[in-house]
């Protein structure tokens, strides 16, 4: 069964201070759907209404979250809860803890 788009939490490892190098790992995928009735299709203006409401529906709706700054997690709990992937993640693109800037978890909405 397919879905209309998906909803991704990210982390964002970032290695340098201009926001284009880094690398992205999923930590969670929630299939979103559509709600197809809202609008009427013999409405004059339904494409319309329809493609805003697309719009809408794939902005993200979290807002981002700053888990490592400064060679640390901001919290315990970040740690605990995301050491061991980005650790997997950057020794399999060859990199090391002391390149990482920052670490941001956010949200994407994908087709």
């Amino acid at each position: 069964m397919g879905c209309d788009y998906y909803i991704l939490k990210l982390l964002k490892i970032f290695f340098s201070d201009n926001d284009k190098d880094y690398l992205e790992i999923q930590v969670d995928s929630k299939r979103g759907y559509y709600e197809y009735d809202q609008y009427d299709e013999d409405e004059e203006d339904y494409e319309e209404k329809m493609n805003e409401y697309i719009k809408i529906t794939l902005t993200p709706k979290m807002k981002p979250i700053l888990i490592y700054v400064n060679n640390s997690f901001n919290t315990s709990t970040f740690e605990i809860k995301y050491k061991t992937l980005v650790e997997n993640e950057i020794q399999e693109h060859d990199k090391k803890w002391g390149e990482i800037t920052k670490i941001i978890k956010v949200e994407a909405r994908r087709d």
